[in-house]
């Protein structure tokens, strides 16, 4: 984890480099997220998952998922009212801290690092956890907190449509193959599935790269460091310590522990901007943790493994 943490740094660095110089402008980032969602990530999942040893217990990963959120939740809260925060900043740390970056930045993480960890307790984590927390606990906070009304509840429930993304689409697939007996696809598509699968982490850490922005941080800088010891500091331990009652242990517990080290959520940059939460702080959060995590997840690993 340390070499792919450290490799993903010079990535984040090199889109750094690409804004900079107008290679590639920030607005024009938003493309590698739909390629990530609609090819990337599918590709990871269905191929994790068509060689997964399945076992009954998994089923229990996205509860831990969903037990991690409801324990960093309050402490977020009550973080944000120690600061005296505005009502819409209180919505910020909330969803800056209440779900991590599994999927874009968990995942290829983990699949990069090898053998120590699970993939198929990752892809149920982030698919079947993180993904519903992403479009059920986001716009519901994200919603009260910003627009001060959850009245919004056609444009809460239309959210949900995410649950029905290529990603969920190849875990179903991945899941019904296995279960047939398919453990491996014809080489015609094998080939084409490893190979954008292995195309993710460079795409993702060039994309964060790419959108890192500094504006906002200095301004917001105590808040930013609140929401970064909760996410990268105090998450880990929550998640190791639900996971370990739930019966985790070996690669599983420690898969658990290092993906709720992840830091705060794009997506939920994206939900704040629409629900009208303070984009800055949100962009701040993102920023920090991102960076910030490429050298906090090497410790939580060191410590687990």
């Amino acid at each position: 984890m340390i070499e792919t943490a450290f490799s993903a740094l010079i990535m984040i660095a090199i889109g750094v480099l690409l804004q900079r110089f107008g290679v590639i402008r920030r607005d024009q980032a938003p493309i590698l997220v739909q390629i990530t969602l609609y090819a990337l990530l599918p590709a990871l999942v269905l191929d994790i998952m068509i060689g997964a040893n399945l076992d009954w217990g998994l089923i229990l990963v996205p509860f831990v998922a969903f037990a991690v959120t409801a324990v960093m939740a309050p402490l977020a809260l009550a973080f944000a009212r120690m600061m005296n925060l505005g009502r819409g900043a209180v919505g910020g740390v909330m969803v800056m801290v209440g779900v991590a970056n599994t999927g874009f930045f968990g995942l290829p993480l983990i699949a990069a690092s090898g053998g120590d960890y699970s993939l198929t307790v990752a892809v149920m984590y982030d698919a079947l956890g993180t993904g519903i927390l992403i479009w059920t606990f986001n716009p519901i906070v994200a919603a009260w907190f910003g627009r001060g009304e959850v009245q919004d509840a056609r444009a809460i429930l239309g959210s949900l449509r995410g649950l029905l993304l290529p990603p969920m689409w190849a875990l179903i697939l991945g899941l019904v193959l296995n279960l047939s007996g398919v453990h491996d696809l014809w080489d015609f598509l094998q080939f084409p599935v490893e190979y954008l699968a292995a195309g993710l982490l460079p795409v993702v850490m060039l994309y964060a790269g790419i959108v890192l922005e500094w504006s906002g941080i200095t301004r917001n800088w105590r808040t930013i460091a609140g929401v970064s010891v909760l996410k990268l500091a105090v998450a880990p331990v929550v998640a190791f310590a639900i996971a370990y009652a739930f019966g985790f242990r070996g690669n599983d517990l420690d898969t658990i522990t290092v993906l709720g080290a992840m830091p705060s959520g794009m997506m939920a940059l994206v939900m704040g901007a629409h629900y009208r939460l303070p984009v800055s702080l949100l962009a701040g959060c993102v920023a920090v943790t991102t960076v910030l995590s490429l050298f906090t997840i090497p410790i939580v690993t060191a410590v687990v493994l």
